[in-house]
């Protein structure tokens, strides 16, 4: 009678049978290596008996310690080698010296999950090995399962994934709702052609429209799609991410294009973006939560309301260190009405923030958001103050970079304070940023405002809300503070005026106008905002008057 029992490899195992968290650590080459039966290690000699080779060799470093106490891992791996096992699974602890042991004999070791009950492993394993493995829906309940109690060991969706790729025995990754990928494992990624699935992966136009509108993907009952990737010659296998009724993202598990997806993948797909659903969720609540602690810290130092050590103390628990570091304020807020949400500008800062590797602390005020970036050093003199830190440059210019050319009729605000040199100066640089955002806003300026750039305007900015402000300028300029076209024509000559030092001739020349009409002007001039110009005090003040009506008026 001929023997009808399947062919399987070390890696059908691992699809089919192992729990999840079972880590290929070593001798992955040998995956493909045949399994003929299961053999687990035995407390008393011999340790494994009538070994005839082809086998899954099971043991656990306290049964290994119970056999011998001076037997090592390594001193097994290069006895079962001899033996010609197929594979080697360990609870416990493997040592640099057992997963070389393993590479020199091309055996894959594999890292069993701590707890896992070793005749249940061997009772799976031998299913298999018999031709009669799980249904890939009952294979795919019991992945879930594990899948989700390894979630609750909170190791990050980084790890779940990695753990995962490894049972599968295939390349997975993870991306948010813009496809940009948050986790990626499996042997794909170290090969040379990862570059070019990621960038295929980026590529809406692969994506059927249901699953890039982010509401509707979750009308449908979340089915798997093959989608072929010639270029990269691969494929895979693609489910929306649904969490809180909102597509969150993609899961996906990628093969080269000769392979073939089975039932079982389908069933990987479904369960692994449920599991990666959970943990982003957790994730964005975990960082949701930091944000408001964050926050909370932020308005209170800002205000001036929380002790210094305090807010100190705070900050560096949320991961920020700041003793001995300078960081500049950067204020952005929307100035026009058909603009995206703050919410939405804070994801920009934050990217780019992780795209260009600076340290900086990003908050969603009520006024818009701000930004405490770190500085390349600390301010050396007070001329170096007088230029924009190239870090804090590179920040803000790669924001409006960005937002310009996804909301091309919005116009974006940002102002730029100085350096402060420690957490006391925070406040002060806050204000400062905050003063140059609101003259960027009010001039419509398309670029970063740095405060230290705007002059006299430095002074009178800081006072924007005062009432004293509008009320020197109201009782300077007198009835030329009425908005009226004679008074247009009243106030551009005074300007030029002043531009030109003073000089009649100049002045005449610059207005196109004859001398005796220029004297005519000014003398009208000044019985309507009833000063004299020939007094210096009233001079300065006049042309003072005329700079805070930019700022009132624009």
């Amino acid at each position: 009678m001929t023997n009808t029992r399947p062919i399987v490899a070390v890696r059908d195992l691992l699809r089919h049978a192992l729990p999840v968290g079972t880590r290929v650590v070593a001798g992955r080459a040998g995956l493909a290596r045949p399994v003929a039966w299961v053999a687990v290690l035995h407390t008393r000699p011999p340790a494994f008996s009538s070994l005839e080779g082809r086998e899954l060799a099971l043991l656990s470093m306290d049964a290994l310690h119970l056999l011998n106490d001076k037997l090592t891992l390594t001193a097994i791996i290069h006895e079962l080698a001899q033996m010609d096992v197929a594979a080697i699974g360990v609870i416990g602890a493997i040592d640099s010296a057992a997963r070389n042991a393993a590479e020199e004999h091309g055996i894959p070791l594999l890292s069993l999950p701590s707890g896992s009950a070793m005749r249940q492993l061997e009772r799976d394993c031998v299913r298999v090995l018999l031709g009669t493995p799980p249904s890939p829906e009952e294979r795919g309940a019991v992945i879930h399962e594990q899948l989700l109690q390894l979630s609750t060991e909170n190791r990050g969706l980084r790890a779940v994934i990695a753990a995962f790729a490894d049972l599968t025995d295939r390349t997975i990754v993870v991306q948010d709702k813009r496809l940009d990928i948050l986790a990626a494992s499996g042997r794909l990624v170290e090969s040379p052609r990862f570059a070019a699935l990621e960038s295929a992966l980026r590529a809406e136009s692969a994506l059927p429209a249901h699953f890039l509108d982010r509401q509707e993907a979750t009308q449908h009952a979340a089915e798997p799609i093959l989608l072929t990737m010639p270029e990269c010659g691969a494929q895979r296998l693609t489910v929306p991410i649904v969490a809180n009724r909102l597509g969150r993202g993609f899961f996906s598990l990628l093969a080269d294009g000769d392979e073939r997806f089975e039932a079982l993948d389908q069933q990987f797909v479904r369960h692994g973006a449920a599991v990666c659903a959970l943990e982003m969720a957790k994730e964005k609540a975990i960082r949701e939560a930091q944000k408001r602690v964050q926050g909370s810290v932020l308005e209170r130092l800002l205000t001036g309301s929380v002790p210094l050590d305090q807010a100190l103390r705070q900050l560096t628990r949320l991961g920020y260190q700041l003793n001995g570091k300078a960081y500049a304020a950067i204020a952005a807020c929307w100035a026009s009405p058909n603009a995206p949400s703050d919410r939405r500008l804070e994801t920009t800062f934050n990217e780019q923030v992780a795209l260009l590797g600076v340290q900086a602390l990003v908050q969603l005020l009520e006024s818009g958001v701000v930004v405490f970036c770190q500085v390349d050093q600390p301010p050396q003199s007070p001329a170096s103050r007088k230029v924009m830190p190239r870090a804090v440059r590179q920040l803000a210019e790669a924001v409006l970079g960005r937002m310009r050319a996804q909301f091309p009729n919005a116009h974006l605000a940002v102002g730029v304070g100085r350096p402060a040199e420690n957490l006391a100066q925070w406040r002060v640089s806050y204000q400062e940023a905050v003063a140059a955002q609101r003259i960027a806003q009010q001039w419509r300026v398309n670029q970063p405002l740095y405060f230290a750039d705007l002059g006299v305007y430095r002074l009178l900015s800081l006072l924007l809300e005062t009432p004293e402000l509008r009320s020197f300028y109201r009782e300077t300029l007198g009835e030329l503070a009425d908005e009226s076209q004679s008074n247009e024509d009243f106030i551009l000559t005074l300007e030029t005026f002043f531009e030109e030092h003073g000089n009649l001739s100049q002045t005449a020349n610059r207005l196109h106008v004859h001398r005796n009409t220029l004297l005519y002007r000014m003398e009208r001039i000044g019985q309507l905002g009833g000063f004299d110009l020939e007094n210096p005090e009233t001079r300065l003040a006049v042309h003072l008057a005329l700079k805070i009506r930019r700022l009132l008026l624009r």
